[in-house]
């Protein structure tokens, strides 16, 4: 640098020449000359040094420049990289941020040696900022690196929370079925009903942990090919997943936010209260532990093939990438394209068809359906059933797996169709009884339940009341239909969860929608009014969109003036400024120039205002017509997919595409679940030798006692507590049997007098008799012609029964005696 401003000096100067005392005219030409020649020949020698050195300076401008560039690039993509981690997380936002506003000042660094390179100063100075500024940018880069890492940390640490929260609803919801069923049943087999759906926990708990999970989920080891789906898997096996011996704690879901353990424990509760709610349909007639075996039995071949085929995904297929893995369905209803966000497929679907193939296979109640069978605790029942709804919270919600919008969405529709159910059955039994029950308002909130966990996370909220207002008419009519057709699902197993869960499944299929779910897409995913409205919509934003970009430009037109302004009071502000300085270094008096410099800057501050309150509008107009052309961009992706635009309309997608996918998958699940679980209940009735339905005798005693040797509850005389015996043996005395004793009825046959017992205990809109009043709570049990009582006083009982008789049986000689 130095050699090349010295050669451009001697250039612009010229020869300097030395001067003696006294030269003559004639002495200084000639030495002039000879200055002259010597300086030319000296320029001649330093020619090439200095083009050598401009090139090699131009050279290294050149990259000086290729730097810089390199230097804005690595800006611009620090700050998408920002961008992108203020989306993610909320804590991540802030480091962010910070990064930012780096990036900022590297921009404006970046900028300013632009600016000083069009002046060269000193090469060397500049090169060393550009090596400052690529330091600073990889600093940049390492912050946004932490920030995500960070918000990716963040993101796993929300979901897993909720889905941990999740899978406790769930679990919440099998004592809220056992209260629900236990209500349901006569009091003599409260605990006996309850028992069977605790024990799955315990039972399917220990089962899905060993085997469940790697049926359901493992790799396809079963495939077929059927209507038009290829490799659909149907039932899956991985030894990794035995026992979990090869998950490791810290192992995480592939394509989720989830540890596999909370995959595992979250669906091992759907596991666990499916065969639970079997049971009602089969409830005070079947013994405990047949149905322990046949719980282990449905799960391994009836639950664990529809949960493969529906919810499997290539988790822990080996021979996919990792880092592919989870994006692709393996099961042969998922391939179909059915969409199941919850479980009405493989739950309520499921448990509803095995209940109805049990009840027909299996022997009705003794008595049903002459004998009416009265709940014993709508209490229970109600107390049940909002501790389902509690959970169901959990069960749809959860079923987002990650704590996101869709889980917002689903567990709103949840609460729409619930509630709606609810209404829904109270208007109908107003309308059909003149009375609303409240066995009827259970039975609809879970009818509205059960028929909106398969759309839960695919429909608006509107589409959630529809869907439970059609389950309560629906259900009702098919709780109704039970008592024609005869068949005994005791507690409406299927006639609620059966019937509730085919209609929310076909009904997905209507009211389902991209805009909630994109996962939906691939198989068409829009129901009628969904592909409709995105057509529309589309066609509405093309005549939208050009008067938003209009309002936009005209908007933006209306910042020059104010702009304009603000400027014209900066540079005020600026001359004010510098006539503050120029008084204070001359030490002198400022105060009047400060005083026009804060007025100045007063001015500023004013006409600001303005400025922002434009610019607020013109931003408000510019992401109006950015939110259209987004919306528009979407959409329109939507229906190109469903177009099968990329394949020329090969596999084009209508309005009722998705319907038609799901009434098919739907039905699968029907046939499937009916016909497995009808083979399953007549093997465990075979291999328990006749003993998976109790005995008539046990039936008539109480399912409480016969099978587990309790009562639920004792509202008996039987003492509290025992005394213990002493060393010394005492004689023996008759039994006092806690006040028990039997009666004889004369005079009237056992199906004269059951008719008549089981009139007296129909409720009525007339004051009970005084006599049934007295003996009802000491009467046990009628077998034949005898009644067994319990506690009061003998004769007084015998005495009212044999009046009420005489006054029911008219005619009759009706004698009462001790047996």
């Amino acid at each position: 640098m130095i050699p090349f401003v010295a050669a451009c000096a001697m250039l612009l100067c010229g020869p300097v020449v030395s001067q003696e005392e006294n030269p003559t005219p004639k002495t200084t030409k000639k030495k002039v000359a000879q200055v002259e020649d010597t300086d030319k020949e000296k320029e001649k020698e330093k020619a090439p040094d200095l083009k050598k050195t401009l090139a090699e300076f131009k050279k290294e401008l050149a990259a000086t420049k290729t730097e810089l560039e390199e230097t804005k690039k690595s800006a611009a993509e620090s700050e998408k990289a920002l961008a992108e981690l203020k989306k993610e997380a909320l804590s991540a936002a802030t480091k962010a941020e910070a990064a930012g506003k780096t990036g900022d000042e590297v921009k404006k660094t970046v900028d300013a040696l632009q600016v000083s390179m069009k002046g060269i100063g000193d090469f060397a100075e500049t090169k060393k900022t550009v090596d400052e500024t690529k330091k600073t940018l990889d600093e940049v880069k390492s912050t946004a690196n932490d920030g995500k890492s960070f918000g990716d940390d963040a993101k796993k640490k929300g979901d897993t929370s909720w889905m941990l929260t999740s899978s406790a609803f769930v679990m919440f919801m099998v004592p809220g079925l056992a209260l629900f069923y236990g209500g349901m049943v006569r009091r003599k087999n409260v605990l006996a009903t309850m028992m069977q759906s605790m024990a799955a926990l315990a039972v399917v708990g220990v089962f899905w942990i060993v085997f469940g999970y790697g049926l359901a989920f493992g790799p396809s080891q079963i495939k077929i090919n059927f209507l038009g789906v290829e490799d659909g898997g149907v039932i899956g096996w991985s030894w990794d997943l035995f026992c979990l011996k090869g998950v490791a704690a810290d192992q995480f879901l592939p394509g989720y936010n989830i540890p596999v353990y909370v995959h595992v424990m979250f669906q091992g509760m759907f596991a666990i209260i499916t065969p639970a709610l079997i049971s009602g349909a089969i409830a005070e007639r079947i013994r405990f532990w047949p149905f322990c075996i046949f719980m282990i039995l449905w799960v391994s071949f009836v639950y664990c093939p529809l949960a493969h085929m529906v919810w499997a995904f290539d988790w822990f297929d080996p021979s996919v990438l990792v880092a592919k893995r989870g994006s692709n369905a393996i099961g042969f209803l998922g391939k179909l394209g059915a969409l199941d966000f919850a479980g009405g497929t493989v739950v309520h679907i499921a448990a509803g068809m095995a209940g109805f193939a049990a009840c027909l296979v299996l022997r009705r109640r003794d008595g049903y359906p002459k004998t009416a069978i009265h709940p014993n605790s709508m209490v229970l029942t109600l107390l049940g059933a909002g501790l389902l709804w509690f959970g169901w919270f959990g069960f749809n919600g959860g079923s987002a797996t990650a704590s996101t919008y869709q889980a917002a969405s689903a567990f709103t529709a949840t609460q729409a169709a619930a509630a709606a159910a609810g209404l829904g059955w109270m208007l109908i039994e107003w309308l059909h009884k003149g009375k609303p029950t409240a066995l009827g308002l259970a039975s609809g909130i879970v009818a509205g339940l059960v028929a909106v966990t398969p759309a839960s996370g695919y429909v608006y909220v509107w589409g959630g009341i529809v869907i439970g207002l059609a389950a309560a008419l629906i259900c009702y009519i098919a709780v109704w239909l039970k008592g024609l057709f005869k068949y005994d699902d005791s507690l409406d197993a299927f006639g609620v969860h059966g019937i509730g869960g085919f209609v929310g499944a076909v009904l997905t299929g209507l009211f389902c929608s991209t805009a909630i779910n994109p996962g939906g897409a691939s198989s068409g995913g829009d129901g009628p009014f969904a592909w409709k409205w995105s057509r529309a919509r589309v066609e509405e934003i093309k005549k939208e969109l050009p008067e938003a970009d209009k309002k936009a430009a005209e908007e933006a037109k209306k910042l020059d003036e104010p702009k304009k302004k603000v400027e014209e009071a900066e540079k005020k502000v600026a001359d004010a400024e510098a006539e503050v300085k120029k008084i204070t270094d001359a030490k002198g008096d400022a105060a009047e120039a400060t005083k026009k410099l804060d007025e100045a800057k007063k001015a500023l501050d004013d006409e600001k205002k303005p400025l922002a309150d434009v610019q607020a509008v013109v931003d408000d107009a510019a992401a109006t017509a950015k939110s259209l052309k987004d919306e528009s961009d979407k959409l329109q992706a939507i229906i190109d997919k469903q177009d099968d635009k990329e394949h020329d309309g090969k596999d084009k997608k209508g309005p009722y595409s998705q319907f038609f996918i799901q009434v098919k998958a739907a039905s699968i699940s029907v046939g499937f679940a009916f016909v497995v679980s009808a083979i399953l209940v007549l093997l465990t009735h075979v291999i328990t030798l006749g003993n998976f339905s109790t005995s008539k005798k046990d039936e008539t005693e109480g399912l409480d006692h016969s099978e587990h040797g309790e009562v639920g509850f004792d509202f008996g005389f039987a003492t509290e507590t025992i005394r213990a015996g002493t060393s010394e043996p005492r004689a023996a005395t008759s039994p006092k049997g806690n006040g028990r004793f039997e009666v004889s009825v004369d005079g009237v046959t056992h199906a004269e007098l059951k008719t008549v017992w089981n009139a007296l205990c129909q409720p009525s809109d007339h004051p009970a008799d005084p006599n049934f009043l007295a003996v009802y709570p000491h009467v046990t049990t009628l077998s034949g012609t005898k009644f067994r009582l319990r506690g009061g006083d003998h004769a007084a009982l015998i005495a009212k029964l044999e009046t009420l008789l005489k006054k029911r049986l008219p005619g009759k000689a009706i004698k009462v005696t001790p047996a």
